[in-house]
């Protein structure tokens, strides 16, 4: 009887070189997948980083630019001379208007000056408050002030579209304390809300050829500067703090604005660590500037016909491989660096320049002085 064919080994599994060839190829593999996902990442975060960036300039820039823009318009009037700002019983406070210095003599009803629709000054935290006592020195970077003056936004509409504006003021958030002008080509009223109808009976306000009540606008005045913290932790939560924002403060481009009488500071845009303003001087009355100066003198800013800004915005986060420890940036091209980063505590932030130049509309104005 023949014996049974033997049949071939059958082999189970991987020989060992087989399974290390394996394991070498998925390690490579592996490890070009990450750094892949590590690479698309990092792009992702740089361009999110520019993206945020981009869009807190552009927020920035808008905000000065709508104000640049606005400063001097208060309704029809040609000559501000002619804007009544007793009358309306106007009473102002905490409105920077009591600084002692010469640079800002003290004024009743600061924000209510239709004759300095435009004013800059440059000043450092150990001497903002005395010049402009509504802002603190813990909350003021060492820098450049922007004050505009001007009515704002859309008139009141007339809900009944009878000409009589009284109904439409009573409709309005916060009328009764809210500061508001009133003018026709020769004269204007600066007033309450509350007050309408009553100098509507006394015959003091404006009105059209047609007998309907003249627009009226908002009045604001606005005081722009930088602060470095975006939330404040001290004093109740007004004055900036070296811990503030997590331990990393935030710059954060603010401004003091009227809410009903009294300026009140509001934060803007996070992330403008610095800015430069400079102003057009058109001494000869053409509406060219011959010069830019970021200091032009009280008695120059009524020849201001634009204004050229430039602001330095940061990164929101700081970001582990960069170093901007070698860069330095000039923001008002005079090829002296305004801001070098600090090694160790701030150059992670990646930065980028930004400017823009707005015209200033309502110069007319101010210039029949």
């Amino acid at each position: 009887m023949r014996a049974p064919a033997s049949r071939p080994d059958r082999q189970h599994g991987l020989s060992l070189v087989e399974l290390m060839v394996a394991l070498t190829v998925g390690l490579l593999l592996t490890l070009g997948l990450f750094t892949m996902i590590s690479r698309s990442s990092s792009a992702f975060q740089t361009q999110d980083d520019f993206a945020r960036m981009q869009d807190n300039a552009t927020a920035a820039l808008r905000y000065l630019g709508d104000s640049i823009r606005h400063a001097g318009f208060y309704g029809y009037a040609r000559d501000v001379t002619g804007l009544d700002v007793a009358v309306g019983g106007i009473a102002t406070v905490n409105d920077c208007g009591s600084g002692a210095s010469q640079a800002n003599p003290a004024a009743a009803n600061w924000a209510i000056a239709p004759w300095e629709p435009l004013r800059g000054f440059t000043l450092t935290a150990a001497t903002v408050n005395g010049v402009l006592p509504c802002i603190l020195a813990t909350n003021f970077i060492d820098g450049q002030v922007l004050v505009t003056r001007h009515g704002i936004g859309l008139p009141i509409p007339d809900p009944n579209v009878d000409g009589n504006l009284s109904d439409g003021l009573i409709l309005q958030p916060n009328y009764t304390t809210t500061i508001y002008v009133q003018s026709d080509p020769n004269t204007g009223l600066v007033f309450y809300g509350t007050n309408f109808a009553a100098h509507k009976g006394a015959g003091v306000t404006k009105t059209l050829p047609t007998g309907g009540d003249a627009d009226i606008f908002q009045w604001q005045t606005h005081v722009y500067y930088l602060r470095p913290c975006s939330r404040p932790t001290g004093g109740g939560g007004v004055s900036c703090q070296a811990g503030d924002d997590a331990g990393r403060p935030i710059p954060t481009l603010v401004r003091q604005e009227l809410v009903g009488s009294t300026m009140t500071e509001v934060p803007l845009v996070e992330g403008i660590e610095r800015w430069n303003v400079t102003y057009g001087i058109d001494g000869d009355q053409n509406g060219v500037p011959e010069r830019y100066d970021p200091t032009p003198g009280v008695a120059n800013f009524v020849n201001v016909v634009s204004v050229r800004i430039s602001i330095l915005v940061r990164a929101p986060n700081p970001t582990t491989e960069h170093d901007d420890s070698g860069k330095s940036y000039d923001l008002n091209g005079d090829g002296v660096a305004d801001f070098t980063c600090t090694p160790g505590t701030d150059c992670g932030y990646k930065r980028k320049v930004f400017s823009q130049t707005f015209q200033v509309r309502n110069v007319a104005q101010r210039r029949q002085i």
